[in-house]
This record gives structure tokens, sequence and C-alpha cells, in this order.
């Protein structure tokens, strides 16, 4: 046995225009069939591996090679995957350590060994269990006291599912909400742009998710957070860890 990443494209992305789609991340999960563009004959049925997507660096989900090699009626070579498992909350490449970033170049096929597989599942567990989105990197081209402007006109939360239903809210004194979101499940989450450092953001968003719980959301509805900030450091992260509800954390990245 074996163990991988393997990495490819989202079918969404300009430059897999000319692939056919059988070839990106995206019809790996919903196919079940794993198309390498390198290294076609070297996996064997119960191999493992990590999928990984070019671009983003984000290791999105988990899976195990079913079958040995096939060819399609095109002669592609594939094999049948199973016991796929994607992450809820995917994993950057730049946020690891270098032991396993040093692994993972442009090469879409690279044999790793069985402890650095399972070390990876780890961080994977960690990510999911502690609901740390590592993922969601907001491009905007702002200064940090024009970020709450701009979200609203550009509609950049909305992008990523969320409408904003209310600015700069108080419910109770002292606490005013910089936006309140409601998810296409019609959830609720509150965002609050870091300007202080990361443990007093923290306990402001704890603050606010309470006062929304208790004299907003309806009992049908779920209340999370998100933490939009121009960094995305280890101690807003351990600052994260403590709470009691879902958290988010977004980086605004400058241009």
């Amino acid at each position: 046995m074996n163990y991988w990443i393997v990495a490819s494209e989202h079918s969404r992305d300009d430059s897999t225009k000319g692939w056919g789609s059988k070839w990106t991340v995206d019809s790996f999960i919903r196919d079940s069939k794993f198309y390498p563009s390198k290294r076609e004959n070297d996996f064997k049925k119960d191999d493992l591996c990590i999928l990984r997507v070019f671009g983003s660096q984000d290791l999105i989900a988990n899976f195990g090679i079913n079958s040995n090699s096939t060819k399609d009626d095109q002669k592609h070579i594939y094999y049948e995957i199973a016991d796929i498992e994607e992450w809820d909350f995917p994993v950057n490449q730049h946020l690891l350590p270098p032991k396993y970033t040093n692994l993972m170049t442009r090469t879409p096929c690279t044999v790793i060994s069985e402890k650095i597989y399972y070390e990876l599942l780890g961080i994977r567990n960690i990510s999911q269990n502690l609901k740390i989105n590592y993922k969601n990197i907001l491009k905007l081209p702002v200064s940090e006291k024009d970020i709450e402007t701009l979200i609203d006109t550009k509609n950049a939360l909305r992008s990523n599912g969320l409408e904003i239903i209310d600015r700069q809210l108080s419910i109770t004194p002292g606490n005013i909400i910089d936006l309140l979101c409601k998810d296409s499940k019609g959830d609720l989450v509150v965002v609050e742009l870091k300007k202080h450092s990361p443990n007093e953001t923290i306990g402001q968003l704890a603050r606010y998710v309470t006062d929304i719980k208790q004299y907003k959301a309806k009992p049908s509805q779920n209340v999370s957070g998100m933490i939009l900030a121009l960094e995305v450091d280890e101690q807003l992260i351990k600052a994260a860890r403590g709470v009691g509800f879902e958290i988010i954390l977004c980086q605004i990245v400058l241009k």
C-alpha cells in the first residue's frame, strides 16, 4: 500500500478549460473516479490519497483507490475511488509546518509516508472538530478602516453565501455588532472585523453571538460567528478554540 498527495485544479478554473472536466478535483469527488495526470500506472488498489487543489493549495478531501487501473472509451487511465471524505473545513498548505509543505510541490502525484498521511488527517480532524476554516480568504483591495463599507457595497460576503441583514446593530449597551448576516440555510452569522488583540476580538464576538441568540434568533436558527482579519495568525486561531460556537476565520488580502 502507498500513500499519496494528489493534486489538480477545480473544474471552474479557466486553466482547466482544455482539459475536460474528468481531470479536475470536482469530478474526482462527484464521479468517484480519479484520473491521474502523471504516474498514471503507479497507483494500486487500497492506496490512500489526500486531495489537494492547485492554485488555492487547499487540502480538501481524502479517498481510497478501489480498483486497479482502467481505461475509458478514450483510452484515458482512471481508478475507481471509494471512502471519499470531503473536508468541511479545508486545510491550506501554506499554514502547515515546513515538514509538510516541502512535500507539496507542483508535482500532481507525490508519495508520502504512512506517518505523514495520518499526521495530515490528524490536522484535518483538528480543523473539523474546532470548526475553524483555514480556507476563506476574501480578497478585498481596501484599507482596514474601509473594510466594512466595501464589504457591503461590493457584496463580498454575499459571494460567500451570506446576505447582510443589519449593520452596526446594538442590542445591549456597549455591544455594537459590525455585521449580521443570514446564510443559505436561514441561520444567522455574526461578523466581526478584527480591530483589537485576538483574545479581545474573540471575546467581543462571543458577547455578540450571545446577544443574537438571546434576543434576535428564532428557536430554529443557529447562530455562528465570523472574524474578518488582515492576518489569521496562530494567536487568533488559538483564541478561537476556546469558544462554544462555530467560528470561521477569514483573512482579508490587500492588493
